[in-house]
């Protein structure tokens, strides 16, 4: 492990106690399942951890605070003003980093934080789950106002939204959304309407059987919680996961460096 990588690997391991005392679930997720699939832990390359959680439990996990380290701050929309984002995070308080990326600085004062992404149960019906798709959407211009990177379209778009949802009356749709992102309906899916995996009217679902009681996956030297079939979730998210990827690639991703 290089530096990051064992900065994140700590924050994973209290996460992980802490999650196994009280029950609660949560699965390597994305780069990090993939890692541990494939390399048994990190991917050389890669400087982050990535979980998937459901929504309920990234929202329990917040009382327990004090159970970790000081160094440690769990961030969402709910505990920290800085995160303008759906997804929760572990948060280093210590250290401070820059992002860079072909060797140029593209941000400053960066904190290095795992990731930890909600997810939900999906309706069984094409149309329920478009909705909540859009919802989705809707919750995120809320949260984090309007996009910088998703063209004038979004930026417009967003700009009506927030227009007519102001104050009060936007803490109050987000929370509405919310409770409408946790379907407690017939379903056989669940999905992360965030990041990747979501497009305007599209998303990608995993079964709800890959993703029930978890299972000890290796990374590293310890286990962790993963899901209940991977290479089926890996294979639907990446397709051939066990080809890596080009060189070229590998020089073009962004990369954490830690600021002296």
């Amino acid at each position: 492990m290089n530096e990051i990588q064992s900065i994140q690997y700590k924050m994973l391991v209290e996460l992980d106690e802490v999650c196994r005392r009280h029950g609660l679930t949560y699965y390597l997720a994305y780069g990090t399942c993939l890692g541990a699939v494939r390399h048994s832990g990190f991917i050389p390359w890669d400087h982050d951890v990535d979980v998937l959680m459901p929504f309920k439990d990234s929202v329990e996990l917040e009382k327990y605070q004090n159970e970790f380290s000081d160094k440690y701050f769990i961030s969402s929309r709910r505990t920290d003003p800085e995160n303008k984002t759906v997804k929760s995070l572990i948060i280093n308080n210590e250290i401070k980093c820059r992002l860079v990326k072909n060797g140029k600085v593209i941000k400053d004062d960066v904190r290095i934080g795992l990731d930890i992404y909600p997810f939900y149960n999906c309706p069984k019906s094409s149309a329920g789950l478009l909705f909540n798709i859009w919802r989705s959407h809707i919750q995120k211009m809320l949260v984090g106002g309007i996009p910088e990177n998703h063209g004038k379209l979004a930026k417009l778009i967003a700009k009506i939204v927030l227009s007519l949802y102001p104050g009060e009356r936007r803490e109050k749709k987000i929370s509405k959304i919310e409770r409408q992102l946790c379907y407690t309906g017939p379903s056989n899916e669940i999905a992360d309407y965030y990041g990747l995996d979501i497009k305007a009217c599209s998303a990608i679902t995993y079964k709800q059987e890959w993703f029930g009681k978890p299972v000890n996956m290796q990374f590293e030297d310890r286990e962790f919680y993963g899901p209940c079939d991977a290479d089926k979730y890996l294979t639907k998210r990446y397709g051939d996961y066990m080809t890596p990827v080009s060189r070229k690639e590998i020089e073009n991703e962004t990369k954490l460096e830690i600021i002296e």
